[in-house]
């Protein structure tokens, strides 16, 4: 049944009694706020800012409201087999959490657009060896995309849309972005989920090269990861080494960002992210 329209007065009596004493009370009107929904958001923001002593139930009222939607979307994101997602919605989906407003198209559209440039340049009938080598040029070289190493653990390494903004990231983020690029001129990429490290492998008949993308996209043999891994204490397996799901790429994404969130005491993020993991968790074992 549809709720009947509920009016900008009557949202703001709901807010002002979220700071009742009676817990159970405020519960109750947090409850109400929330089955409002959209038309309750822009009001809850200004009472966020004028009122910080209602500041943490506030918070808790928009998470469910913006967080609930999202889930909804992410089930529906991945309710088909892994090959038919969507990894660039669901990367989006992941940064609308913090960016409510986020305009994505725009983002779309700078993609394309870095796509259609890298697609001038390498033209036609060029070696796989020339086309990673061309796009990584104008990547990491010219556009000076980068690792950031000097704020690893900002959220916003973790979030697409400030990825292409700031033009620094950690291993997965920028590897995802180099993912979409090479999707949109049709590369044989796939990312590569080591432990403690993720890169993005070039995998064509005659050309097979590992991308390290936090670090100005260096080429690296299978052997130079092994020695990685070696030196880095984890062993190696061939399993190391294999390509990682889409929604494998998307739970490490979110489980950066709950390890962020759970240092900097922001639990309500780091509760709602830890749900989104625990849906791609479920996709998954229904598939099997």
């Amino acid at each position: 049944m549809s709720m009947p329209p509920t009016g900008a007065n009557q949202i703001k009596a709901l807010i002002k009694l979220l700071s009742d004493d009676n817990t159970k009370v405020a519960r109750t009107i947090g409850e109400k706020l929330i089955e409002i929904g959209d038309p309750a958001i822009p009001l809850l923001l200004e009472a966020e800012i004028e009122q910080p002593e209602m500041a943490q139930r506030i918070e808790g009222v928009l998470d469910e409201i913006r967080g609930g939607r999202l889930e909804e979307e992410l089930r529906l994101l991945v309710e088909g087999p892994d090959d038919q997602l969507d990894l660039e919605r669901g990367a989006f989906l992941i940064a609308r959490y913090a960016y409510p407003g986020l305009d994505v198209e725009a983002y779309t559209r700078k993609l394309d657009a870095i796509a259609e440039e890298v697609l001038d340049r390498i033209g036609t009938r060029v070696s796989g060896e020339e086309t990673v080598k061309t796009l990584g040029r104008y990547l990491f070289t010219e556009q000076g995309f980068r690792g950031n190493t000097k704020n690893y653990y900002e959220p916003d390494n973790s979030y697409l849309h400030r990825v292409i903004d700031r033009r620094t990231g950690i291993p997965i983020s920028l590897s995802v972005f180099y993912l979409l690029i090479g999707k949109r001129l049709s590369l044989p990429v796939h990312g590569i989920g080591m432990p403690g490290h993720f890169l993005v492998k070039y995998e064509a008949e005659r050309y097979k090269m590992f991308v390290d993308c936090f670090n100005a996209g260096a080429l690296l043999t299978e052997k130079d990861c092994q020695r990685f891994l070696m030196q880095a204490g984890y062993g190696f397996e061939d399993k190391y080494l294999q390509h990682s799901s889409l929604r494998a790429i998307l739970v490490r994404m979110l489980k950066n960002l709950v390890a962020v969130y759970d240092k900097m005491n922001e639990h309500v993020k780091r509760d709602r992210l830890t749900r989104f993991m625990e849906i791609l968790g479920e996709s998954k074992q229904e598939e099997r």
